[in-house]
């Protein structure tokens, strides 16, 4: 491990916990901003602050020619309450950092300020990209419009993850997570009284034949080696046990990994909700809102990413997945753009940690390998 980063350790992890009590959803991440600036002032890195609202992006010029490497943390909490017996839990009601986001935030400052540290012997440019809104609308592709990716040769980002073994890391070449798209059905019928469902055309069943269907399309429409998932995850219709309402809405998720795949499923789903529907006698509307893409990780970028982590860690810390994840993650757009690898750091002890939980918590140590894996990142890309 780099002897620098125990220089910089104790700020980062003071300034993770300051932001794990204080978190702040998508494109609100005001005060996360304003700490972030304080750490890059402390450390003479200049930036630019506000982009896509409170993005900011820092840049540190090494003294040697080299690449231009783009390594991004993203910043935003959950609408979500948390435990409060976490360690420095939320001081916020509804709000929590939930999916190590903190840690994200934190751990790139601190390697920003090893890499500034180190900038007279440093080759190339590195730009410090501190993105908002990554769990809802996402935040990277109005970053990206706004020109951040200009003149990067290259980008890495990192998750901490909790179903890994902390001091780990995984890469994957190619596909690593899916496109998080998402779904409205709104099922339209007659309403009527309980107790006469034959003058009444009810949604209510309409809409379960729908939910049972759609698994069909996975089953039976997709080849069984094209990783697909579609989750019906809200149903609401109705307002008292005898009452057969006029509409029933489900929303959902696709999650699929192959651009074929994606493009094919709404059209499936489409036809199958409104046919279903019709021959109930009633009407459906399908309303696709597609969201992030794959996340395909460059295979040259892959191979930097896994001898920068071979520098510090030993062979068994460190290993390529078998499989992708149905999880999604708006790094996929810089990766669309710029040649990019993204990575799992380990955070878990003796048990699986929860995403989204209200229990998720990490040991602030995990910040160390990640922050030495983006540091060993840059050195590589240059070497």
């Amino acid at each position: 491990m780099n002897k620098t980063i125990d220089l910089f350790y104790d700020e980062a992890k003071a300034l993770r916990q300051s932001i794990h009590q204080e978190p702040e959803i998508a494109f609100e991440e005001v005060k996360t901003n304003q700490k972030i600036r304080a750490f890059l002032d402390k450390h003479q890195i200049p930036y630019v602050s506000g982009i896509a609202k409170t993005g900011i992006l820092a840049t540190i010029e090494g003294k040697l020619p080299g690449k231009t490497i783009l390594l991004r943390a993203d910043m935003d909490a959950l609408p979500m309450d948390e435990n409060p017996n976490n360690p420095y839990a939320s001081k916020i009601p509804g709000r929590m950092h939930a999916c190590g986001h903190d840690g994200h935030t934190a751990g790139l400052c601190l390697a920003g300020a090893v890499l500034n540290q180190m900038k007279q012997e440093l080759k190339g440019t590195v730009k410090l990209l501190f993105q908002p809104a990554e769990e809802a609308i996402g935040g990277a592709e109005p970053m990206i419009k706004a020109g951040v990716l200009e003149g990067v040769d290259m980008a890495f980002g990192a998750h901490l993850w909790g179903s890994s073994p902390g001091g780990r890391v995984y890469l994957k070449k190619g596909p690593m997570m899916a496109s998080p798209d998402n779904f409205i059905i709104k099922v339209k019928g007659v309403g009527g009284h309980g107790s006469k469902p034959h003058v009444a055309v009810d949604p209510i069943l309409i809409a379960s034949q729908i939910v049972i269907a759609l698994q069909t399309i996975v089953s039976r429409q997709i080849s069984p080696l094209e990783p697909l998932v579609i989750s019906v995850g809200k149903m609401h219709g109705g307002t008292a046990p005898n009452i057969i309402p006029e509409e029933v809405v489900l929303e959902g998720t696709i999650r699929t990994l192959n651009n074929v795949v994606r493009a094919d499923v709404p059209i499936k789903m489409e036809k199958l909700v409104k046919g279903i529907a019709e021959s109930y006698g009633g009407q459906a509307e399908f309303t696709y809102l597609p969201a992030y893409p794959v996340l395909v990780n460059d295979n040259e970028v892959t191979d930097i990413a896994y001898r920068a982590a071979g520098r510090f860690l030993n062979p068994e810390q460190l290993a390529f997945l078998d499989q992708p994840d149905m999880g999604g993650e708006d790094f996929a757009y810089i990766a669309q753009a710029v040649p990019s690898t993204f990575m799992y750091v380990g955070i878990m002890e003796d048990q699986p940690i929860s995403h989204h939980h209200p229990d998720f918590h990490f040991e602030d140590k995990h910040l160390k390998v990640l922050s030495e894996l983006m540091v060993q990142c840059v050195l590589e890309a240059n070497r």
